[in-house]
This record gives C-alpha cells, sequence and structure tokens, in this order.
C-alpha cells in the first residue's frame, strides 16, 4: 500500500511523463523513470515474510480510572531470518501507541512493556498489535496483525470505606455472625439458667451433671445482602463528572459489601447482576452508562426489589439535578420495613449532608474522599 510519500512520487512520476511528452522536454522523463525506479525498488522490502506469534499481558489485569496500566507485548518470530526493530502500532481504547520492538531473532521470545496512563472508566480494546513496515524511502507500507485485541476493565474511582452499617435479615440458611441469640442453629455454648429463660433451651443432661440448670446459646445465622441502584437516566446528571462521581460511588459501595462477604446486587438499566462475587459485579460498573430509554429511577426501584428481593441493604444512587425525590421516598415504601434504605445524591461541589426523611436516609456525597464520613454518620 503507497504511503502519503508514495502516493506522492507516483503522482509525480505520471505528471513528469504527461508534460515531458507533450513539451518533449528530456529531463521530465528522467524524472519520471527516477520515481518509478524508486517505487519499484520499495517493492521487495515488502515481499519479505512476517511470521510473528505475539500475546498481551495486562498489569494489572483489572484497572482503575487515572491509574496507570503496564501492557507487555510478546513476540516469537517463527520465521527463519530475523526481523530487526520492527515497528508496532498497538490502540488502546482510541488512542494509538507505537512500539519500536527489539530484534526479533528466530524461536525466540521477545517482549516490549508499554506504560498507558490516564485511563478512563469503562471496558477498552488494547489491541490489536499490528507490525507496519516500510522501504527505506517510506513509499510503500505492509501492515501484518500479530494478535487480537484484549479487553481492559477499567473500573471507576472508589473510596475505602470501613463499613456499611447495619443491615442484616436472619436467615436459618446463612452465615453465623457475631451476636449472641437464645434461638438459632448454630450452637454457641452453655450459661446459668436465669429466670424467665425458655426451659426448651435448658441442656438436661449437663444441667445433671453440674447439678445446676444450664440453657444453650447460639450465634444468630445471617445472611447480608446489598443492592446497589444506579440511577440510567441522563436528565438525573448535570454533568459527565456528576455521573462518573455516582458510578464512583456504587463500586465504592459494592468493593464495601464484597469485603463484608455481603451477597451484592447491582441494578442500572441493562445492567442487571445479582449474587455474583464482589469482582464480577464491580466489572459491570465499568459498562454501566446513562441510557436515554431508561426506566425512571422509581420503576428501577421495583425492578430491583424484584431482583433481590431478601436484601437487606438497598442503596439508591442519582444526580442532583434529580427532582422526583418524593416518587423515589413513595417507591421505598414498597421496600420490606426490615430492609435499610439510603439514597445517596451525587453533587461534586456541594457540602454533603445526612438528612432522615419519610423513613430513609438522604446522604448528599461533595465528592469521592467525604463518602466514608457522610456513611459512618448516617
Amino acid at each position: 500500500m503507497p504511503t502519503a510519500t508514495g502516493r506522492a512520487v507516483i503522482v509525480l512520476a505520471l505528471t513528469a511523463w504527461a508534460v515531458s511528452a507533450y513539451t518533449e522536454i528530456v529531463e521530465l522523463r528522467m524524472v519520471a523513470l527516477m520515481c518509478a525506479l524508486a517505487v519499484l525498488l520499495a517493492v521487495p522490502w515488502l515481499l519479505f515474510p512476517m511470521r510473528v506469534r505475539a500475546a498481551f499481558a495486562l498489569r494489572p489485569p483489572r484497572a482503575v480510572a487515572g491509574e496507570q496500566v503496564d501492557i507487555a507485548l510478546s513476540a516469537v518470530n517463527d520465521g527463519k531470518l530475523s526481523l530487526w526493530q520492527p515497528l508496532v502500532n498497538l490502540p488502546v481504547g482510541g488512542r494509538d501507541f507505537w512500539l519500536r520492538m527489539p530484534t526479533l531473532t528466530p524461536a525466540v521470545r521477545t517482549s516490549h512493556d508499554l506504560l498507558v496512563d490516564d485511563l478512563s472508566r469503562g471496558v477498552l480494546d488494547a489491541g490489536p498489535a499490528i507490525a507496519v513496515r516500510t522501504d527505506p524511502l517510506g513509499l510503500l507500507r505492509k501492515t501484518v496483525r500479530w494478535c487480537e485485541p484484549v479487553e481492559l476493565y477499567v473500573r471507576p474511582r472508589m473510596a475505602l470505606l470501613s463499613t456499611l452499617g447495619s443491615g442484616q435479615v436472619r436467615d436459618l440458611e446463612g452465615v453465623p455472625s457475631d451476636r449472641v441469640s437464645m434461638s438459632d442453629l448454630a450452637f454457641h455454648a452453655l450459661r446459668e439458667y436465669v429466670p424467665g429463660d425458655d426451659l426448651r433451651h435448658v441442656h438436661w443432661r449437663s444441667s445433671a451433671r453440674a447439678g445446676e440448670l444450664l440453657v444453650r446459646q447460639y450465634h444468630d445465622t445471617r445472611r447480608n445482602h446489598a443492592t446497589v441502584v444506579l440511577d440510567p437516566t441522563p436528565d438525573a446528571y448535570r454533568t459527565d463528572e456528576e455521573y462518573e462521581l455516582g458510578v464512583s460511588i456504587a463500586a465504592s459501595l459494592i468493593m464495601c459489601a464484597a469485603r463484608e462477604e455481603y451477597d451484592v446486587s447491582l441494578l442500572s438499566g441493562r445492567e442487571q447482576i445479582t449474587s455474583l462475587p464482589g469482582g464480577a459485579v464491580l466489572d459491570a460498573t465499568c459498562r454501566v452508562q446513562r441510557e436515554p430509554e431508561a426506566e425512571p429511577l422509581p420503576g428501577e426501584i421495583h425492578r430491583a426489589i424484584i431482583l433481590a428481593p431478601e436484601t437487606s441493604l438497598l442503596f439508591v444512587i442519582t444526580g442532583a439535578a434529580q427532582d422526583d425525590l418524593d416518587d423515589i421516598a413513595a417507591a421505598l415504601l414498597m421496600v420490606p420495613a426490615e430492609t435499610r434504605c439510603v439514597v445517596l445524591r451525587a453533587a461534586p461541589g456541594e457540602p454533603s449532608t445526612v438528612l432522615r426523611q419519610h423513613g430513609h436516609e438522604l446522604i448528599t456525597v461533595g465528592s469521592l474522599s467525604e463518602l466514608p464520613g457522610v456513611l459512618a454518620a448516617s
């Protein structure tokens, strides 16, 4: 394929030949011949075979917006002759990067690292790796695809939360908690009988040995489930920054829930994920987008109740432009009474506040760094 320089040389050759034929100027005919000869001598450079196997390695395999990721491109030359410092084009998320690989000797694996920074949240394509070969004069160019692209998950920025607070539903199939109870399945210990204790919990065999009444104590078995609803309607957010703050709040809550061994669900437009490992739900935050045809937030809340009816903690995240707070409060009335509901407004630049209204908490988050404080105060 001719480059821009190659096309210019070809046009010059044709023009010079045409003008020389019309004016009989011999010098122009020589210019045309020299240009044609240069193009013909460039052809053998492209006929040289390039048989290369290549692969990507991402470090880390999951990145965070604004941070760096190291992309290692390793290649093995399957040909019989060495390839001298091939030039490789590597697109990452719409940005083109150029690598000058070391000389590839036959059957030897060679690698080159590329450090990519300032990544935006999303699922980005890293690759494909395309080797570009040109002749010494840069007249002709040949491209060879070395390997297919790989997906790079760039998660939103997250704040480190200490805890999500209360929000547990008793479930006999759940896991034992640290709370001691007088009626459950996970046996904890025996203690002395206190007037008022249920005689059904007396351990008679141990009482006979000890000479006094002893009753059983149990660990409460609890199942924790956190559901995050992220408003997908564009009108709820004034700017892209505001929406990205909402996504970061959602990801921070999901990360904390996964660390505390909650079951986690996420609902945002087309993204509907429930009871999957925290890492898979965090990957979904890379894909969420505002959707013009999305259902209004009260409808999203109803869908969340259907998606995860066992929810013990419900977080609803929207933007500062959301003006249907009364409709949201009405939708939350459909949530079971034992479920804790928290509405968070992403409002960059506004003071962070905590209010309690209509039986739920309304938290305004002015910046991601303030999220741990306002959530702990709620």
